[in-house]
């Protein structure tokens, strides 16, 4: 779940960073000095299929997407928003192409962090080399999970579970990205929604 938009930048990160590892007020000042900041503008791309991730991502204000395409079109794998992280851990950690696009779906002002100064991190404190492992898990669990979802549950159930675990994308994305994220056209997320508030 992301974090209000009115918290300051310090309390974002650090609270997105303290849900994962419990940082000393050392390593998070240490942490926050190696963020670097960056504005995207809306439909802008922070990743594209074919480069390599340099940085992972943390989100101050704004929403992203990751999702690959192929012939049939997009297919969305998964969202950030504030206090969230994203980018392509795999291509980030091997310094190897990309198979992902990542997106600015809104204006987004956002924090980077870099593979030369993740490592440094690590040499710091095992608690970073725990993040880093955190972070690595969490974006491959995702990812693995909206494709196994895909492919093993029903449309309806997946919007479901969507709306469930993050209720708030249905208020700040539009329908074609949900029905994309849900594998199906935006003719049949309407007919869904509209079955649903029937019940």
């Amino acid at each position: 779940m992301p974090f209000d938009t009115h918290f300051s930048m310090y309390e974002i990160i650090t609270q997105s960073l303290s849900k994962l590892v419990d940082f000393t007020e050392e390593e998070l000042f240490l942490f926050m000095q190696r963020l670097k900041p960056l504005s995207l503008k809306k439909h802008s791309f922070y990743l594209k299929d074919g480069q390599v991730c340099k940085s992972m991502v943390i989100v101050y204000k704004g929403g992203m997407r990751v999702f690959t395409r192929n012939e049939k079109g997009d297919q969305t794998l998964g969202f950030a928003f504030e206090g969230e992280w994203i980018g392509d851990y795999e291509s980030f950690l091997l310094q190897t192409p990309s198979d992902f696009f990542i997106e600015a779906l809104e204006d987004c002002e956002v924090f980077t962090l870099s593979f030369a100064d993740m490592q440094s991190l690590y040499l710091h404190s095992q608690r970073f080399e725990r993040f880093g492992r955190i972070i690595a898990e969490n974006l491959f669990i995702e990812t693995a999970k909206s494709k196994r979802n895909l492919m093993a549950q029903s449309a309806e159930n997946r919007y479901l579970n969507l709306i469930d675990t993050n209720p708030h994308i249905l208020d700040r994305l539009p329908q074609h990205l949900i029905a994309s994220y849900l594998g199906i056209q935006p003719q049949s997320l309407s007919r869904i929604r509209a079955k649903l508030t029937k019940k």
